[in-house]
């Protein structure tokens, strides 16, 4: 039943995917990869399907070798794309530049990592470890010194070698530093006593580049002559171990460690195992032109798209997929929309953004359009600014409903991590059914009295930005200012004075309760005579249009009235003190 609903789902993530898709093209497209999404089975039983119905012109070439080899080989100009999962290794890519986009790769999937034993389990670390990795590679050390147990490590500088070094470096098994680290100190291996780099008997580190699938399969073969102890123990990512037991292959292994649990060394998340794709620099390769930038684009914008990352959710089944999808970001309601919504009103939405791979910091600072359809999705447009996610990843959103409205939130591309950043994307919220205010119910028992009268201003004071008015009532107001024009026209011999007031200003507002109200417009108005038209509208729906009239005069004249009083003020006091003597 779970197989029937995959090859559904694969079927509806191929037909958008065909139906989305331009003109067929016609490149080879070059990518060095890692050996999980090709051991995992994802390569051939999803990737290559899907992007050949929707683009049916293009090859890929996909080379699946270690995320060091990978990354090398896209240094030597070898590659368009690459798909990696090492994070120290990446950071060191972007750095030197060869990452098309400076902030980084694009996130597509996360698995986690397995640590697999004999069903034996000579180290017993499924009954004192199973949730605790660390403690599980010290089990295994423990009884690899007591001559019982092996450990394989494929030693490539590959994304699954690198967690492992990682994890050896945070347990008291006996240590040096990683001989293929770098320079990185967080990354070791187990040692001999003597920590001259000689490796002890029980840990056996590939001579030749295993993949992830050939290095189980070591696993699965021991005890052997690299192993003549026997009791193999291996780290592999969830997805390859899936494919392989399903497939019969490794009859004797099980899964002895996994999800490791709160509080233990290197925390609940140290076994999550992240991919990135990046688009190669070809400014940094010997042949840029050997780089098909365009094609790159076209695949990594397959990789991240909504059809093909339902389809990795669902592969090889629902329940228990090998990968699972983290392209964009994820989208929780915290205060839902309601189903409807009195027109007029708004309603307030907020919604928890949150990177998907387990342990991500917040979302935090990234700018959230929300859209908004009448015509249930035929044109969208934007409801308002965007607003940034606050330092949890909250973001939060008022729009007013004037109509059935659909609603959707935009996100751009974000940079998630140090290494990688989140896809554009959209998604949906939902539909408000736009419903119209109820009556106002006619009251119980006597009948008030209705307000028929309309509300009074006073003369406005007037000043070159703005003026004042009392108000009787509580009343909004629109208030025009007009302009005495004054022009002669001569018509015929006659010379006629023609008058004209033309409104220069417009100003509106509301009075909350009785008393005085100040209006204002940024550009001033000229000395002259003015009249004010004021049209106040009170809550019962009275009306009444005044039209007043002041005037500006201008500073000379302001200047001469004030030296006339100034004047009249002296004489006053001379004839005054003249009295008295």
């Amino acid at each position: 039943m779970a197989r029937q609903r995959f090859f559904k789902a694969l079927a509806a993530a191929a037909l958008v995917a065909a139906v989305a898709a331009p003109a067929a093209s016609a490149d080879t497209i070059r990518i060095q990869s890692t050996t999980d999404t090709r051991d995992a089975g994802l390569v051939d039983g999803l990737l290559r399907p899907l992007y050949a119905a929707a683009y049916p012109g293009d090859e890929l070439s996909y080379v699946a070798v270690g995320t060091g080899a990978a990354l090398d080989n896209a240094r030597r100009g070898l590659a368009d794309v690459v798909i990696t999962h090492a994070r120290s290794l990446e950071e060191k890519f972007i750095a030197d530049g060869y990452s098309l986009e400076p902030a980084g790769g694009r996130a597509i999937f996360y698995s986690d990592y397995v640590l697999v034993g004999p069903t034996s389990d000579p180290a017993r670390v499924a009954a004192t470890a199973p949730h605790d990795v660390v403690a599980a590679f010290e089990a295994v050390a423990a009884t690899g010194e007591a001559g019982r147990a092996s450990y394989v490590s494929r030693g490539d500088n590959s994304g699954t070698n690198v967690q492992e070094q990682i994890i050896w470096g945070l347990g008291d098994a006996t240590k040096q530093p990683a001989s293929n680290a770098g320079g990185d100190t967080t990354r070791f291996e187990p040692a001999t006593p003597a920590r001259d780099g000689s490796y002890p008997t029980w840990y056996g580190k590939a001579t030749t580049t295993l993949s992830q699938g050939d290095a189980l399969t070591r696993a699965e073969a021991c005890p052997s002559a690299t192993f003549p102890a026997g009791g193999c123990y291996i780290m592999v990512d969830r997805g390859t171990f899936n494919n392989y037991r399903d497939r019969g292959a490794i009859p004797n292994l099980t899964i002895v460690s996994q999800n490791n649990a709160e509080g233990t060394r290197g925390g609940k998340d140290l076994l999550i195992n992240p991919f990135s794709v990046y688009i190669v620099n070809p400014e940094k390769v010997a042949d840029r032109y050997a780089v098909n930038v365009a094609a790159a684009r076209r695949f990594v914008d397959f990789l991240v798209s909504p059809a093909f990352q339902a389809a990795v959710d669902a592969f090889p089944s629902a329940v228990d997929p090998a990968f699972r999808s983290d392209a964009f970001a994820s989208v929780t309601p915290v205060t839902a929309l309601p189903q409807t919504a009195t027109v007029g009103t708004a309603v307030p939405v907020t919604l928890q953004l949150a990177n998907k791979v387990p342990g991500s910091l917040p979302i935090t600072g990234m700018q959230v359009q929300l859209q908004q359809s009448t015509d249930n999705g035929a044109n969208w447009s934007d409801a308002g600014a965007p607003q940034p996610t606050d330092a949890s990843g909250r973001v939060s959103f008022s729009p007013t409903v004037s109509a059935t409205t659909r609603f959707r939130i935009s996100m751009p591309l974000f940079r998630a991590t140090t290494w990688n950043q989140l896809s554009p994307n959209v998604q949906e919220l939902g539909t408000v059914a736009a419903v119209t205010a109820p009556p106002t119910p006619t009251p119980i028992g006597p009948v008030a009295r209705r307000d028929t009268l309309a509300p009074l201003a006073s003369r406005p004071s007037l000043t070159a930005r703005g003026l004042s008015l009392r108000v009787s009532e509580p009343a909004s107001i629109r208030a025009t200012v007009l302009k005495r024009s004054v022009r002669r026209v001569r018509r015929g011999r006659r010379v006629r004075t023609v008058v004209r007031w033309v409104a220069v200003r417009n100003a509106n507002g509301r009075a909350a309760r009785a008393g005085v109200v100040r209006l204002s417009w940024r550009r001033a108005l000229t000395p002259g005579a003015y009249r004010v038209r004021v049209v106040l509208r009170d809550s019962a729906g009275n009306a009444r249009t005044q039209t007043l009239g002041v005037r500006i005069a201008s500073r000379r004249a302001s200047r001469s009235r004030r030296a006339g009083r100034s004047r009249r003020a002296g004489r006053s006091r001379r004839a005054r003190r003249a009295a008295l003597r």
